[in-house]
């Protein structure tokens, strides 16, 4: 089968392959790819990336396969996939079902083969279906919408009416700021130049404020909207050094950062200002976890997520080149890749 292979650590370390299909073991599901999404994660790479692998891992696809311990996930089911290829299951991470944290944790795309072909497998507990109504395109987006409901509802424990900042309205953000919308929080969103069409998306989408921080003046905003105390909760989703530093000084007394984005870099931190002065909460948020799934399938489920409008280009795997091209420009939002037919 095709596959699109990180062979090596370097940036252009990626080529199309011909490699043998997955055969699923005992306890594995697998599954016929129709649509992968392109993950900054793909592009640029990260710490958890072991080469050679095949990349790929927010998708949806077709059950064509399942090992003979698989008892509740039949052939030709529409699903899609946790990230989670393997555990050590004996951890305390473990035992509370925080896989994300599990330190033997092997991830899909990353340590173990993904989704950028036309077949992957993996263990039958990280398979949830799709509902009937979500396209294969929309339904790839689950993966990152699972990360963001990971990090609104479980980390940050949002609350209806606080006053929420998202920097980065890439993909990520865009996902963080329907959810915490569609829990009753005033919703602002900011990029930079460069991101008209993701803020106008975002506008579609019906969040509540959109800020070009180049053009406008968010503070003299943010001061009177908060009566000068600041926001309540920041999400920072671009994995900007920057945009860290800036969120930092826009949050009241009190209140909550939750680190999304991947940053690549050392950040020097006030650290007496950011948790004496101000006696802030700083949370990470790493990727998803089951809960995160359950909830994230019972957001688009009744209506509160739009995923659809998140996809802005859909490519043959055999263009990828193209496609990650597209993925690197801000004039898209999420582009995906589907098997050659």
């Amino acid at each position: 089968m095709k596959a699109l292979v990180k062979y090596g650590k370097g940036e252009n370390d990626i080529e199309l392959r011909e490699i043998p299909e997955p055969i699923p073991q005992r306890n594995e599901v697998k599954v016929k790819v129709e649509a992968t999404g392109i993950c900054g994660t793909d592009l640029y790479g990260y710490s958890a990336l072991k080469p050679p692998v095949v990349l790929g891992h927010e998708t949806a696809g077709i059950v064509v396969e399942v090992g003979e311990e698989v008892k509740n996930i039949k052939v030709g089911d529409r699903v899609t996939t946790e990230t989670t290829a393997y555990i050590c299951g004996q951890c305390k991470f473990c035992q509370s079902k925080d896989y994300n944290l599990c330190i033997y944790r092997k991830g899909l795309g990353s340590a173990v083969n993904g989704a950028f072909a036309e077949y992957f497998a993996i263990r039958k507990e990280s398979i949830h279906q799709i509902p009937p109504h979500i396209d294969f395109n929309s339904a790839s987006l689950f993966e990152p919408l699972s990360c963001a409901t990971h990090a609104v509802i479980e980390q940050a424990n949002l609350l209806p009416h606080e006053i929420v900042l998202v920097l980065g309205p890439g993909p990520l953000g865009l996902l963080t700021a329907q959810i915490a919308k569609s829990l009753g929080a005033r919703v602002i969103i900011c990029g930079i130049e460069g991101d008209e069409k993701r803020l106008s998306t975002a506008k579609k989408l019906g969040i509540n404020q959109i800020f070009n921080i180049k053009k406008k003046d968010i503070k003299n905003y943010l001061s009177k909207l908060t009566v000068e105390y600041g926001v309540d909760v920041v999400f920072e989703c671009s994995g900007s050094a920057e945009a860290v530093e800036y969120g930092l000084n826009l949050i009241r007394k009190g209140g909550r950062y939750i680190q999304e984005g991947i940053i690549h870099q050392p950040i020097q931190l006030r650290f007496d200002q950011i948790l004496f002065d101000k006696e802030l909460s700083i949370i990470g948020s790493r990727t998803q976890k089951p809960s995160s799934w359950d909830k994230a399938i019972n957001l688009v489920n009744e209506g509160k997520v739009n995923l659809k409008e998140l996809v802005s280009g859909v490519l043959p795997l055999s263009n990828w080149k193209e496609g990650f091209g597209r993925a690197k420009k801000k004039n898209s939002i999420k582009i995906v890749l589907q098997p050659d037919k």
